[in-house]
């Protein structure tokens, strides 16, 4: 979305988190770091601000969460999406710890004064930076919106939680940079005046927001092509990767050497984008690649089929390359079932269960993607559907109207 804007003349700005500004220049965008890493806490200290065992059980009791139907939903907020938002949004609004992210936001905001903000949905401090110099301003889904769906809820079960002694869940997040910085809460303010959603018509979840869909295109660094991938395959390739969120939680030991007897001894290629550390003691067999790290962009087009964990990214980018997916679905929370369960219903791929399935079983089921026309097809289909949603550049006017009408409005 910053290319398509930048493309159309647009002045563009990324501000985040001061580690990120390597990867925001590196990109070829311009990049404002919020806070220092002494005033504002590291990304990977999200463990730090989980919800207790005992919050987390009465915030699921509130609002009727049903574990059969909505358990990854709701490991996936009350876990990670509520941690990750608690990080950078202190709980005290009068405080002077961990506020650096939030008060430089709306400083900038008053300095520069854009006319449009973007952000991250774990990022409601930036809808109060909008509000604090009148821009207009939407959230940009790049998963499962979690907070609106935990918004939809708790506006379901006000009573409920009010009964239990429980704040809203989403609300209290932004309500302290709100009270600190002057600006009223309200749905603007949690929800974003719109929300750019990349997701699926069908994978997206019950939320109050105002949904502009927009087509997601994979994006995942610049690269050297190396000369071993610019040659066509003489075996069926298949890519291995387990994203780069699972190394770095170390999320994924468990599954390595399943997968790596899966592939023994069939006669594929196999690419695994697995790093020294998550081979450390195994021994890969003679048909698998390793390499640290390769764009997915750059792989796939050449990839009769993908293995890996079921994140959004790595499933969004097989999509939109066309390419069949096993996603590997780990009980123990670390596989994404929505993600995984998209692709298994449109009928673009399976997924095995590693601590569950024999390395034989899981084979029987890589080759039935490899062999069955049927995979293929459905890849086709979720292709066919993605290439359907606006475009970053089709969704630039629209936004264009919108900020025009925002400032018309004062």
């Amino acid at each position: 979305m910053a290319y398509a804007l930048q493309g159309a003349g647009h002045e563009v700005r990324i501000a985040s988190h001061p580690y990120l500004a390597p990867a925001i220049t590196g990109a070829g965008l311009n990049a404002v770091p919020l806070g220092r890493p002494d005033t504002i806490a590291s990304p990977t200290a999200v463990g730090d601000f989980m919800l207790s065992e005992d919050h987390r059980e009465r915030l699921a009791k509130a609002l009727a969460v049903d574990l059969a139907r909505d358990g990854d939903n709701w490991a996936t907020l009350s876990t990670y999406t509520l941690a990750s938002s608690r990080i950078f949004h202190p709980a005290d609004a009068t405080g002077t710890s961990g506020w650096g992210g939030v008060d430089d936001l709306v400083a900038v905001a008053r300095d520069w004064r854009p006319d449009l903000v973007l952000w991250d949905p774990n990022w409601p401090g930036a809808a109060v930076a909008a509000r604090a110099c009148g821009a207009a301003q939407g959230r940009v889904l790049w998963g499962g919106d979690f907070l609106g769906w935990a918004d939809h809820r708790s506006d379901e079960h006000r009573e409920d939680l009010r009964a239990a002694g429980l704040a809203h869940p989403v609300t209290e997040i932004v309500r302290p940079a709100a009270e600190r910085h002057g600006v009223e809460v309200d749905d603007e303010l949690v929800l974003g005046q719109f929300t750019l959603d990349p997701n699926p018509a069908d994978m997206r979840l019950p939320s109050r927001a105002r949904t502009v869909p927009l087509r997601r295109i994979p994006y995942a660094g610049a690269a050297e092509v190396p000369g071993w991938l610019r040659s066509k395959p003489t075996r069926p390739r298949v890519a291995l990767s387990l994203g780069v969120t699972q190394r770095m939680f170390d999320n994924d030991r468990v599954m390595i050497p399943a997968l790596l007897d899966m592939v023994d001894g069939l006669d594929i290629e196999v690419v695994a984008t697995l790093d020294a550390s998550q081979l450390e003691g195994l021994r890969p067999p003679d048909n698998i690649r390793t390499v640290d790290y390769l764009p997915l962009n750059l792989l796939l087009p050449s990839c009769a089929a993908i293995v890996h964990h079921g994140g959004i990214g790595t499933t969004a980018a097989a999509v939109a390359h066309r390419v069949p997916q096993l996603a590997v679905v780990d009980d123990r929370g670390i596989a994404y079932h929505p993600n995984a369960e998209y692709v298994v219903r449109h009928g673009a791929g399976l997924y095995v269960h590693p601590v569950r399935l024999s390395a034989k079983e899981m084979r029987a089921q890589l080759i039935r993607l490899l062999s069955e026309p049927a995979f293929q097809e459905g890849a086709r289909r979720v292709h066919a559907d993605w290439l359907a949603m606006p475009s970053p550049n089709d969704t630039v006017p629209l936004l264009e109207k919108f900020v025009a009408h925002h400032r018309d409005r004062g």
